[in-house]
């Protein structure tokens, strides 16, 4: 096997420079991600607020509903004339 073996050289500043970049960029994706989370979480209460609204309305329905069809078995069969 023939192998050869290249040295490369980069001054030390050329690489710390690079790696500080990279922080810099992962940090600032980061702090990208924290931003979109907190609109995320923003709108999912805003959405369970919604939720919670509507399951509360649909209960007033469904109650309006039984008393409505109570009162026109009660009209029905208690209140109608005998002929």
């Amino acid at each position: 096997m023939n192998q050869s073996q290249e040295t490369v050289t980069y001054s030390l500043e050329t690489i710390l420079m690079r790696i500080e970049g990279k922080i810099d960029s992962l940090q600032k994706d980061v702090t990208d991600l924290k931003v979109g989370q907190a609109v995320l979480t923003g709108k999912v209460e805003g959405i369970e607020n919604r939720l919670n609204s509507l399951e509360g309305n649909q209960k007033y329905q469904v109650w309006a509903l039984i008393v409505l069809l109570a009162g026109a078995i009660v009209k029905t069969f208690f209140l109608s004339s005998n002929p």
